[in-house]
């Protein structure tokens, strides 16, 4: 009898640690996404709508230096359906980056709008 709950608490202790290194590597593959990504500012006015331009090729995201770092180098924006758009450029503004885009930004509306993410490539 001894023998059969200590063979059952091993059981369940190997369980437990197998599981808590699958979500390592979950959290860690989230991790990698979001080093190298996006999001557009939460703004919706007569210019924008969820940080898409509305009558601008560009883009609006959040002035911040992780968002300026990736930007520097920024050839495309790739999107969740793996629609693409060139960049041309950044340009800061106040607490904003505006990303000036190839092409018609709105036309990305559905795919990039807050709080969708962008990978910067």
């Amino acid at each position: 009898m001894k023998n059969t709950i200590f063979i059952v608490c091993l059981v369940a202790i190997f369980s437990l640690n197998s599981c808590k290194d699958d979500t390592k590597a979950v959290e860690t593959t989230k991790e990698e996404v979001k080093k190298n990504s996006i999001q557009l500012t939460n703004l919706t006015d007569v210019n924008w709508d969820g940080g898409v331009g509305i009558e601008y090729d560009m883009f609006l995201t959040d002035n911040t230096k992780e968002n300026e770092e990736l930007l520097k180098s920024a050839k495309e924006l790739v999107f969740s359906d793996g629609s693409k758009i060139k960049v041309l450029g950044y340009k800061v503004n106040d607490i904003y980056i505006q990303i000036n885009v190839e092409g018609k930004a709105s036309s990305f509306k559905n795919v990039a709008v807050y709080p969708n993410t962008i990978t910067v490539k």
